[in-house]
């Protein structure tokens, strides 16, 4: 697929813009660019709040009718937190692991540093300090800013290169949306929440009317890899259909990805390194051949 100019576009905006998808605050100005670029192309086009808390609320993003849909194309939109090594697929608890290293690792080194800083400033102050002086205030700054990056770190830094991870599916949807190819009736799309660590913003997008439904689920499917399909339901993919154990909130589900395979444990493992998660090209090969098999 060419990318023309409306898709250079996107790349450009969601790659720059919008591509942290964290908090509150980042996923609000994600989804009013999203939801706006969507509504030059179709009308019907829905924002969906579920997990409501005091502060916060998940949401989905819907295009078309997603109860009466026979086929449902959907992606994760949320950034997912930094980690050591490779991303693996469909290994929920490895990559959990993996982001929990990286965590500990970092608040551990950033708390030695506070104390390293802290001693080496008692050794070598000199005399009182003033409560009112410019010292006490830069030092009263330091520490303000040293506690407020030591909470976001306890919290896990967001990954910042996402072009990747997911924003490449996110584009493939959008690039799907846009082809007059794809605009059927009984096809929907969803933009889910909360999918780079979880499933809860799938699951909140199934329901019992749209049960019958064909789900079609991308992710990562611009990366430097091979595509891969795994399911059960796709009667007209010309690529490879695989099968591994992997335990889904509904077995209906399609997963559409780009990844290397490796054998672990006489398990087939689907991976991504950093260097292909850190790409700032996209596959527009595979992005093609994803937009011909939900045709």
């Amino acid at each position: 697929m060419q990318q023309n100019e409306k898709f250079k576009d996107w790349l450009f905006r969601y790659q720059s813009f919008y591509r942290v998808r964290r908090t509150d605050k980042s996923k609000r100005r994600f989804l009013s660019a999203l939801v706006a670029d969507i509504s030059e192309m179709r009308e019907d086009v829905q924002v969906i709040e579920y997990n409501r808390h005091e502060k916060y609320a998940s949401r989905n993003v819907y295009v078309g009718d997603i109860e009466k849909a026979d086929q449902i194309i959907c992606t994760y939109y949320d950034t997912p937190i930094q980690h050591f090594g490779p991303y693996v697929l469909f290994d929920r608890k490895e990559q959990e692991k993996r982001t929990t290293s990286f965590i500990v690792a970092t608040s551990v080194l950033l708390l030695l540093a506070g104390i390293a800083g802290t001693l080496l400033y008692m050794r070598y102050a000199s005399g009182t300090a003033d409560l009112i002086s410019v010292r006490t205030a830069l030092i009263a700054l330091a520490y303000g800013v040293y506690f407020y990056l030591f909470g976001k770190i306890t919290k896990g830094l967001p990954d910042r290169r996402t072009v990747v991870r997911n924003t490449s599916s996110v584009l493939a949807l959008l690039a799907m949306i846009n082809d007059t190819k794809v605009k059927d009736e009984k096809t929907a799309f969803a933009f889910v929440d909360e999918g780079s660590f979880g499933e809860s913003g799938l699951e909140a997008m199934l329901t019992p009317k749209n049960k019958k439904a064909k789900i079609f689920y991308l992710d990562c499917v611009g990366a430097d890899a091979p595509l891969h399909v795994i399911g059960n339901d796709i009667s007209k993919a010309k690529l490879s259909v695989m099968s591994i154990d992997h335990q889904s909130s509904d077995e209906k589900i399609n997963y559409i990805f780009s990844a290397k395979i490796s054998e672990k444990e006489q398990k087939t493992q689907f991976h991504l390194d950093k260097s292909e998660l850190n790409k700032k090209n996209l596959n527009m090969e595979n992005i093609t051949k994803v937009m011909e098999l939900c045709r």
